[in-house]
């Protein structure tokens, strides 16, 4: 009877191992990936370093547009259904919203009047 407990421990420490080994290249990979990008950001600071400004700020603006190509990479679009829901669930909130304020603002006014006239 131990011995099956033990082996059930087993199974379950393997599963959590597996699932920990495949994190752990996850985030060797992100490093190296992080490192090969400091390196590069070191290299093109020292070809900068001998541009005049306007050299500079081109070089700046290239090295912001590749990595943001990089970054919206990484961005989950919706899909189609997701982005239609979303876009109406806006469009009621918003008129729901601006219908609520116009009754304030009417009301306002018709205390408005009455006090004043």
């Amino acid at each position: 009877m131990k011995t099956q407990s033990h082996k059930t421990k087993a199974k379950k420490g393997s599963k959590k191992s597996s699932a920990s080994k495949g994190k752990a290249a996850v985030d060797v990979k992100q490093k190296a990936a992080q490192k090969s990008q400091a390196a590069q950001k070191k290299s093109n600071e020292k070809k900068d370093a001998g541009r005049g400004s306007i050299g500079k700020y081109v070089s700046m603006s290239g090295q912001f547009l590749r990595e943001s190509k990089f970054e919206l990479k990484k961005v989950k679009w919706p899909t189609r259904k997701e982005l239609l829901a979303s876009t109406a669930v806006v469009i009621v909130l918003t008129l729901l919203v601006a219908f609520y304020l116009g009754l304030v603002d009417f009301g306002l006014i018709k205390i408005i009047k009455a006090v004043v006239g």
